[in-house]
């Protein structure tokens, strides 16, 4: 890896931070796709929802964090593969946590995930142009017990 790989590699790590801290605010992270970007969420091996463009995947993720009260991600090992000067693969491992409302209890659901990424450099800037969210593991319990 070559210095400016080291560079691109920490900025595509920092926008991926980014979509993080606005976990459960589509209107924020949509900042961070391409325009004709597309979401697949997967639970286990099957994909429960796709999502392309802009509006849809702002609609959709909005859609598919509704019943969250809160959320707290940890991202982990992410690994990137540069195609060329301006295309990035990425695979992220993270763990996610959330906070919903069932029977008047709140309960928590934790979350094994894993990110397939492809971002794409447009006008200097590092964006996400397709996103594959994997939920691997879940184990949901009543918060403080």
């Amino acid at each position: 890896m070559n210095q400016e790989q080291v560079i691109e590699t920490v900025t595509i790590q920092r926008l991926v931070g980014k979509v993080a801290n606005f976990e459960g605010r589509s209107s924020e992270q949509v900042k961070f796709f391409t325009s004709d970007a597309q979401v697949n969420i997967y639970m286990g091996d099957e994909k429960i929802l796709e999502f392309s463009g802009l509006k849809y995947i702002e609609a959709g993720l909005k859609n598919f964090m509704g019943t969250v009260k809160r959320c707290h991600y940890m991202l982990g090992q992410h690994t990137i593969d540069f195609l060329a000067k301006d295309k990035a693969t990425g695979l992220l491992f993270c763990r996610a946590a959330h906070i919903t409302e069932n029977f008047g209890e709140d309960t928590i659901t934790d979350y094994c995930v894993y990110y397939e990424d492809i971002y794409s450099k447009q006008h200097g800037e590092w964006l996400i142009k397709a996103r594959d969210i994997h939920y691997l593991i879940s184990n949901k319990q009543v918060l403080g017990v």
